[in-house]
């Protein structure tokens, strides 16, 4: 069995997101033009981004 893949450009990744089928809730990003999850914000680095923001 073969397995198909498609690449995405910028444009269509925001345009996933502006038509909702890509949410803030998702946890995506766009890496060479793969749709990636990221990885779950941690305690040390919640941490670091706060203090980073002050």
């Amino acid at each position: 069995m073969q397995v198909v893949t498609r690449k995405f450009t910028v444009k269509e990744y925001h345009k996933m997101a502006k038509v909702g089928i890509l949410t803030p809730e998702d946890r995506v990003e766009l890496v060479q033009g793969e749709i990636i999850t990221m990885s779950p914000i941690g305690l040390k680095n919640a941490a670091c981004v706060n203090r980073f923001n002050q």
